[in-house]
């Protein structure tokens, strides 16, 4: 079972390691509230507050929590949820975003995340949480299923890529 936390400066050594890791293994960060677009722990953490705080909006951010996973002592993965029904995030982001550490994959873990963050977004008022995710990622889509969500549709992000929506009704 796993426990979740929010990051906090206690948790830089393990994030390094995680980072380091997914770098080494695919470098594909997509779920991870961003943590591949920062150079240091610190300003990720400090996008990580203020994403958690009623500020986020008026910096151009939706208001999104982020929990670190842990299997025991060992960092597993990352959940955030985006808290707004906006039709952006219900087309194009989704209110649910994961990544899963390369070497816990297939261990049951995104389930777990997945479930934890429709908790949190039904506490905080979002009663159909959207995961979106992109055509390739297999897991995603079939963690998604697994946890009773449906298949809604494709959408055209920018004429860029496609993304498959999922909502749990």
């Amino acid at each position: 079972m796993l426990t979740f936390v929010p990051p906090s400066e206690v948790h830089r050594t393990d994030i390094l390691g995680y980072t380091a890791e997914v770098t080494a293994y695919d470098g594909e960060f997509d779920g991870s509230a961003g943590l591949g677009a920062f150079d240091s722990y610190a300003l990720w953490l400090e996008r990580i507050r203020l994403l958690a705080s009623e500020q986020a909006q008026k910096h151009g951010f939706y208001r999104t929590l982020v929990y670190l996973a842990y299997d025991g002592k060992q960092l597993t993965g990352i959940v955030s949820v985006r808290l707004t029904d906006d039709d952006f995030v219900t087309t194009y982001a989704g209110h649910i975003g994961y990544h899963i550490r390369p070497f816990c994959r297939r261990m049951g873990y995104g389930k777990q995340l997945l479930s934890h963050a429709v908790t949190l977004c039904r506490s905080h008022g979002i009663p159909s949480p959207v995961v979106c995710t992109d055509p390739g990622n297999t897991a995603s889509r079939r963690t998604a299923l697994s946890c009773g969500f449906d298949f809604a549709d494709e959408a055209d992000f920018r004429g860029e890529r496609k993304i498959l929506r999922y909502i749990l009704k």
